[in-house]
């Protein structure tokens, strides 16, 4: 039956409630997406500078891979909030379409992070580190085009106060096996020094442990990380993945909603269309207007 015109306000007005409240959740999915990835930049942080897993590469690509992405990941998401803030007033197809299909980006990012995550515990838990793999990195420190490797040693050195490969106690004395304590100084790196300067590891890695006045830290640096990693990088790599599924539902779901949201605004200018050609074409106070298709509530 055709709708005499008014009933134009009233459909005008639902159109009104839906849209709020599609735009009220996406306020609100950005706001849970804005905080997480805000935690996501700063645990990856963490990882990178106080476990140093980044550094352990030589182990396996993903004690690199992981944290890169985590915080890679978290800065993407940070910046396609803000964009979603930014256009969360505005009924524009393409500004929302873009929202749905930057988050779906991030929905596959975060899926292919909670496996690396899941990769990096089974590693933790399972796998028994290679000692060649060790000094075949360590080999490479003081070496020309490895400048990275140096700095990746003495930074592990310094802030672990450790030294060298994968032992307690005697760990320092890894640096024989690398040419670069193969000379006959019989050095460490000026690192591992209690009190740090040029040529202090001189001499050291052919002393006995017992020996209280070394002045240099003995245990190894892998030693002291595989502990960190086994007592609580593996329990929070658990919590992250759990956490991470939760992140990846909600950005689906946002994805979802971004597209009915579009849908809606596609059908509202359909029949704004409708109501202006019929408005234009009828002539009279009692022209009578087309009938509305029906549509669904949010």
């Amino acid at each position: 039956m055709p709708l005499v015109r008014g009933s134009s306000m009233m459909s005008l007005g639902t159109w009104k409630s839906r849209s709020t409240k599609y735009q009220r959740f996406l306020n609100m999915a950005n706001v849970f997406l804005l905080i997480t990835s805000t935690i996501l930049i700063f645990s990856s942080i963490v990882l990178i500078k106080f476990y140093h897993i980044s550094k352990l590469d030589f182990w396996s690509m993903w004690f690199y891979v992981n944290p890169v992405l985590m915080i890679a990941l978290g800065l993407y998401t940070f910046f396609v909030c803000v964009y979603g803030f930014l256009i969360s007033n505005q009924e524009n197809r393409c500004l929302v379409g873009l929202v749905a299909v930057f988050l779906s980006i991030a929905f596959l990012g975060q899926i292919f992070s909670v496996f690396t995550a899941m990769e990096l515990r089974n590693i933790i838990n399972n796998e028994v580190i290679d000692p060649g793999a060790v000094i075949n990195d360590m080999k490479h420190y003081g070496e020309y085009g490895y400048e990275h490797v140096t700095a990746k040693w003495d930074e592990m050195q310094r802030e672990l106060r450790c030294c060298g490969g994968i032992d307690f106690d005697i760990g320092y004395q890894r640096w024989r096996s690398t040419p670069y304590g193969m000379t006959d100084k019989h050095k460490v790196p000026d690192s591992c020094c209690h009190e740090e300067h040029e040529d202090c590891g001189e001499d050291k890695n052919i002393a006995r442990p017992n020996v209280h006045s070394l002045e240099i830290y003995k245990d190894g640096c892998i030693a002291i990380i595989k502990s960190k990693l086994k007592n609580e990088v593996e329990p929070f790599m658990i919590g992250y993945a759990c956490v991470g599924v939760a992140i990846a539902i909600v950005e689906m779901i946002t994805v979802v909603l971004a597209c009915a949201y579009v849908a809606q605004i596609s059908r509202r200018r359909r029949r704004d269309e409708i109501y202006t050609r019929a408005a234009t074409a009828a002539s009279g106070e009692d022209e009578y207007l087309p009938a509305l298709s029906k549509e669904t509530n949010f």
